[in-house]
């Protein structure tokens, strides 16, 4: 249990921090030892309190328009990946495969990037869509589509600040969509995961108020690189314990 608690709180302040990182990382992690279903679904909704609180904080700095319009690309697709959850939600290597090659693809693309200091060549208008598409369906399936579908947001919103502003809202709105229908149709919830995720919650404002502090603190980039490295080491991790849950 003090590995939870401390767990939630690392990838809660680095998500106040960076604007990213606390499904991406605990989850890789969290799956170890509590599985990968019940990790999705206690920091899915972990998440919940920290977006909230975001988007009030940054409630001005929203592009509505473009949040509608990215959220009407993104729903249709994402009941492709509530249908794939449903058939591999009991097969645990098959989730922690998917989890750990998804993580450790886009942050190893990202750490690549650095490692060259070169300026990444905008994607093409075919592979942008595909990205959203891909993405749009593991937002559904794992909660964790942002990777992708930020390339496709990038492209529709410059300015840094009115971005994250405006993704945290469509990633709100799209959490709550997939906890209720996880709550009401899949009976996630257990009394043993609102439990914990009752325990946690309290950790989450705490996060959000050191997080917003450091935010002005640390260099943007230095820090997203050192998360990407995390999520990296993260994504072996799950990589490593699907294919022994598959032996």
């Amino acid at each position: 249990m003090i590995l939870f608690f401390i767990v939630v709180f690392i990838v809660n302040v680095i998500e106040a921090i960076a604007g990213f990182g606390s499904i991406s990382i605990g989850v890789p992690i969290l799956s170890i030892f509590m599985g990968a279903e019940d990790s999705i679904a206690i920091l899915t909704v972990t998440s919940l309190l920290m977006l909230l609180i975001m988007f009030v904080s940054q409630f001005k700095k929203i592009n509505w328009k473009e949040f509608l319009i990215i959220l009407a690309c993104i729903l249709p697709i994402m009941p492709f990946g509530y249908m794939l959850f449903a058939k591999l939600r009991y097969s645990e290597w098959a989730l922690r495969l998917i989890i750990g090659v998804l993580v450790t693809l886009v942050s190893g693309r990202e750490i690549i990037r650095m490692l060259r200091k070169k300026e990444e060549k905008p994607m093409s208008k075919v592979g942008m869509y595909i990205a959203l598409g891909v993405g749009s369906v593991i937002q559904g399936m794992l909660t964790m589509g942002a990777p992708l579908i930020n390339i496709y947001a990038l492209n529709r919103l410059r300015d840094k600040s009115t971005f994250r502003a405006t993704m945290v809202t469509v990633w709100l709105a799209t959490n709550v969509i997939t906890t209720v229908y996880r709550a009401l149709v899949m009976d996630v919830y257990t009394k043993p995961i609102l439990r914990n995720i009752a325990y946690a919650l309290p950790l989450v404002v705490v996060a959000f108020v050191i997080g917003n502090y450091l935010h002005h603190k640390i260099s943007n980039e230095k820090f997203s690189n050192f998360v990407y490295i995390i999520q990296f080491t993260a994504g072996l991790i799950s990589i490593a314990g699907g294919i022994g849950a598959l032996i």
